[in-house]
């Protein structure tokens, strides 16, 4: 962990935290300590965390929460239902279980394999109640990181409003809100150490994702961490996906970048105008597309190719 004028930079959920913002070091303290504990709470990988809880009580029984836990079970519920399951956090069984990613025990899973676990991955059989979250069926597992980066810079930027701030810059892994201030954001080319492009946003609220093939995979980027819930495999439509849309709601585009990533070019303006965002894809190939939602206020913010 280091802090800079003003900021604060440190290594959380196995990502990199950086928080700019005009508020007292009390205020980015409370907001490191609350990614903290989010990693305690939420991680698929640490056996006493309430996740871990829920996915060995898979098919035996609920388990209570409070109405703060709570909040990102629904919001990940939520995201499942919106996308009829292109987006679906019972993946988990595959991703922390067959592929193992993040573990020393990764591998390739068989076909065979994939097919006796992939029918566990529905979040039609992921309940949650004003008290409870219960997985039906045994064997099942959540995996929030396909929203939890995101729900923590939402968190982060609640926490610094509270705190007085009136211009910000959070980046959790990628997932990036702004108030304020002009910042130029990178874009990270997928196939070099290079930038491809730069966002120059405005004094507005705006909140940008990035994800990428290049992220996290095993042997080699055709086997990223980016699965598929029908095939239980990698789609290889694009090699880097960014979003961006006005106001605070990292949350929702890090679930929809996970979509993106598993929906072809046809589908993107369809899926621009469903969750209001703007979207840059960069396929495997190296083209470059950008869809836009027509109601989107981005006003003064500007996408620079280098």
């Amino acid at each position: 962990m280091s802090f800079f004028e003003n900021g604060i930079k440190a290594k959380v959920m196995s990502t990199e935290l950086i928080i700019e913002a005009n508020v007292s070091k009390k205020v980015l303290f409370k907001a490191l300590d609350f990614a903290q504990e989010f990693e305690e709470r939420y991680s698929a990988y640490k056996e006493s965390s309430l996740l871990c809880k829920v996915n060995k009580n898979a098919g035996v029984k609920p388990v209570i929460c409070n109405v703060y836990e709570l909040e990102l079970f629904t919001k990940a519920l939520e995201m499942a239902e919106a996308s009829e399951g292109v987006f679906d956090p019972t993946i988990g069984v595959l991703s922390q279980g067959l592929y193992g990613f993040g573990k020393e025990s990764a591998k390739i899973p068989t076909q065979k394999e994939l097919e006796a676990v992939k029918k566990l991955v529905n979040y039609k059989n992921y309940i949650v109640t004003k008290s409870e979250v219960y997985l039906i069926k045994k064997g099942m597992k959540l995996d929030f990181g396909g929203i939890g980066k995101g729900f923590v810079a939402d968190k982060i930027v609640q926490i610094l409003l509270e705190g007085g701030a009136s211009k910000f810059l959070v980046n959790v892994g990628g997932e990036i809100v702004t108030l304020g201030k002009k910042y130029n954001i990178a874009i990270k080319d997928p196939f070099s150490k290079a930038n491809l492009a730069v966002i120059k946003t405005s004094k507005k609220s705006l909140c940008i994702s990035t994800s990428g093939d290049y992220e996290r995979y095993i042997s080699s980027k055709e086997n990223h961490h980016i699965l598929d819930h029908k095939t239980a495999k990698q789609n290889h439509y694009y090699s880097s996906v960014t979003l961006i849309k006005d106001g605070v709601d990292a949350t929702l585009l890090d679930a929809v970048a996970t979509i993106i990533f598993n929906s072809k070019r046809g589908l993107l303006q369809e899926i621009a105008q469903k969750f209001g965002v703007a979207i840059v894809v960069v396929t495997r190939e190296g083209e470059i597309f950008f869809e836009n939602f027509k109601g989107l206020d981005i006003e003064g913010v500007e996408l620079f190719s280098l």
